[in-house]
């Protein structure tokens, strides 16, 4: 049985309502925080585990990585606690964002989807796993049930069974160790005993991009003997033959199922290719209507420890944001004159920290390729693909560079309507800011310029594919090198 009820007080704050999801570990709750007075989800970890510290642990720790990540792209973690009902048990439980949509898997369900859709949401996805990556977050279950469609784009849910990567992870090497996951999803190297892995995100992707795609499992994988079985005879993955699909996105796709986990690209380099893919058509299949007089809540999902009886969804009717258009040649001369304006004021920064004059054209373009191996590839490497502005080659980049790639891509974002004017004028001062001051600062000013640039996108004041470029642009900024030349 539930050790919560309907009307059930947690904390003296949240009231739950009803249960929307359950699985073997956790139960999920649509609930009310009467201090915010706004809905929530209370993920509880279920009753009959709740007496195991080591899974109570676990509880704690997703709490404590989860609500370190905060992306438009991720389902946001509120608050933790842990109830002593009248029995005297304590079930450890999660206070986080009620997200408001349906599930891949739901939608899947109909068919595959239309290419640019598919790849869209496969680049949120890898731009949600690539924030998570950088402090040291791996997901370990990334599958279509656990992507949710919403309004403003994907969400990934459940970091309930992530882990932090690295050699200090508790539960590194230990031998028991539950198999976190779902089999058609699972890399080849988490079959052995070891840390999570980013790279075991990056081939989940895959495989759901594979799936979204071709609306079949890249491999025949249905339980984890099946996954033993595939993994060690190295059964090869078909070729991916979608009408329209870029060549070089059908590689990528296959080189995120590479089994050496080195030959596969990173989340930031997914994101970065395939944001660059435009506006997806409308969806194809109908949404059913919800019912009169109830809201539409989709059930969170609870980490997959075992194997769960699946949970009938919620109808929900999701509206989808009007398609940006150009404006044509007025946009174009919109787009050279923010680049004149904003390459004049970094200019004129950078002749008065001696750094020089950066060139105002547009970014260096190329694509991810595979690291060099003397072994035979066991899946095709991705091929060249025409340049692009959001196909920035990865590694490190100086101050000037940074300016000429912000600069593009905030003119592109403008001639596309995918930012206002006031953003602009902010964006333009403090990307001007990072050029004044002492250069030990600059890391200051870099994380000023991350916070303005996330406030947009929760503002709707800029796209947040066009968000993820200039965050990922940041990334790839050499500060230290910036502090010796500047």
């Amino acid at each position: 049985m539930s050790p919560f009820a309907s009307t059930l007080r947690l904390h003296d704050r949240y009231v739950l309502h009803e249960r929307i999801g359950l699985g073997g570990m956790s139960e999920v709750w649509r609930a009310e925080d009467e201090v915010l007075g706004r809905p929530v989800a209370v993920k509880a970890l279920a009753a009959q585990l709740a007496t195991d510290p080591q899974l109570r642990a676990t509880i704690q720790r997703e709490a404590r990585a989860a609500a370190r990540l905060t992306h438009p792209h991720i389902t946001q973690v509120y608050d933790y606690g842990e109830a002593t009902l009248a029995g005297g048990e304590v079930v450890p439980y999660l206070v986080m964002e009620l997200v408001d949509g349906h599930n891949l898997a739901d939608r899947l369900a109909g068919g595959p989807l239309p290419w640019r859709e598919a790849v869209r949401v496969a680049g949120q996805v890898a731009s949600a796993l690539a924030a998570a990556h950088r402090i040291g977050v791996v997901h370990r279950d990334i599958k279509p049930g656990n992507v949710m469609l919403t309004e403003t784009g994907a969400k990934v849910l459940d970091f309930g069974i992530a882990a932090l990567a690295g050699p200090h992870h508790p539960l590194a090497g230990q031998t028991g160790e539950p198999l976190m996951g779902t089999p058609a999803y699972f890399a080849p190297e988490r079959l052995s005993a070891g840390p999570p892995d980013p790279a075991s995100d990056v081939y989940a992707l895959g495989a759901l991009l594979y799936r979204t795609l071709a609306g079949r499992a890249p491999l025949p994988v249905q339980s984890w003997e099946d996954a033993l079985e595939v993994h060690e005879r190295r059964t090869p993955v078909p070729p991916l033959r979608i009408a329209g699909l870029p060549a070089d996105i059908a590689d990528l796709t296959l080189a995120c199922l590479a089994a050496d986990p080195a030959r596969r690209p990173t989340a930031a380099q997914l994101a970065t290719r395939f944001g660059a893919v435009g506006p997806a058509d409308p969806p194809t299949t109908v949404v059913p209507p919800r019912p009169a007089g109830r809201a539409a809540v989709a059930p969170p999902q609870p980490p997959t420890l075992v194997d769960r009886a699946p949970v009938t969804p919620r109808p929900a009717v999701v509206p989808r944001r009007p398609r940006r258009r150009s404006r044509g040649p007025i946009a174009a001369l919109v787009a050279a004159g923010l680049v004149l304006l904003v390459g004049l004021g970094v200019m004129l920064n950078l002749g008065d920290q001696g750094g020089g004059t950066p060139s105002v054209a547009g970014p260096t373009t190329g694509t991810w390729t595979p690291p060099p191996s003397t072994a035979a590839p066991d899946t095709p490497p991705p091929t060249s693909a025409a340049p692009s502005p959001t196909t920035a080659e990865p590694g490190p980049i100086s101050l000037q560079q940074l300016a000429t790639q912000f600069v593009a891509i905030l003119a592109q974002a403008q001639a596309q309507d995918e930012i206002d004017r006031r953003t602009v004028e902010d964006l333009r001062n403090d990307l001007t800011d990072l050029f004044r001051g002492k250069p030990k600062d600059r890391d200051k000013r870099v994380e000023d310029l991350r916070e303005r640039i996330a406030e947009a996108v929760e503002r709707d004041r800029l796209s947040s594919d066009v968000g993820e470029r200039l965050d990922d642009l940041l990334d790839r900024l050499d500060v230290s090198s910036s502090r010796n030349n500047g």
